[in-house]
């Protein structure tokens, strides 16, 4: 019995159809183009409301307001290389989090920052740090309960996904 599992299994192994990833379909462009939006809609939902639970932001002019988001420093560091500073940016803007984490610098102060963000659990989360010397420290962390985000996926992408479960079954 065991040797026919065996068998059968081989078989089944070796007449399982083989797909290069050149063989098969692209998400189409508008497919790409609704899931970006989606995203780009989902990250803006989050962002409004971690920065309607702390009223810090409000209070200041959208002149005197720059955020950086983490994306924005790992593509810095490969233009300027590793240093110290930019590594304990690093850090405090690692983790998990929903949408995106920002870093605010409020009436163009570069010595002290915000990070704002929706942790994994849905709480609003400002961190306050400090530039001394050569490195950013964290002064405060707030929180706040945050609302539960949800948004449509895209349906191209459900379809495209569909699409290519049946190609692999029927080739």
């Amino acid at each position: 019995m065991k040797k026919l599992f065996l068998g059968v299994g081989a078989l089944l192994l070796f007449f399982q159809p083989q797909h290069s990833s050149a063989n098969e379909e692209e998400i189409s462009e508008e497919c790409k183009q609704m899931v970006d939006e989606t995203k780009a809609e989902y990250i803006n939902l989050v962002n409004n409301d971690v920065l309607a639970s702390f009223d810090l932001l409000e209070k200041k002019s959208e002149n005197s307001l720059i955020f950086f988001t983490a994306s924005d420093l790992w593509k810095n560091e490969m233009l300027t290389g590793k240093n110290e500073t930019l590594e304990s940016l690093k850090k405090l803007m690692s983790g998990k989090y929903r949408g995106e984490k920002r870093l605010y610098f409020l009436n163009h102060d570069p010595t002290r920052g915000y990070i704002l963000y929706k942790d994994i659990n849905n709480n609003n989360i400002m961190l306050t740090i400090k530039k001394e010397a050569n490195e950013w420290l964290l002064v405060d962390k707030k929180e706040k309960k945050g609302k539960i985000i949800v948004l449509q996926t895209a349906k191209c992408n459900d379809q495209h996904f569909m699409q290519k479960m049946f190609d692999n079954l029927y080739p």
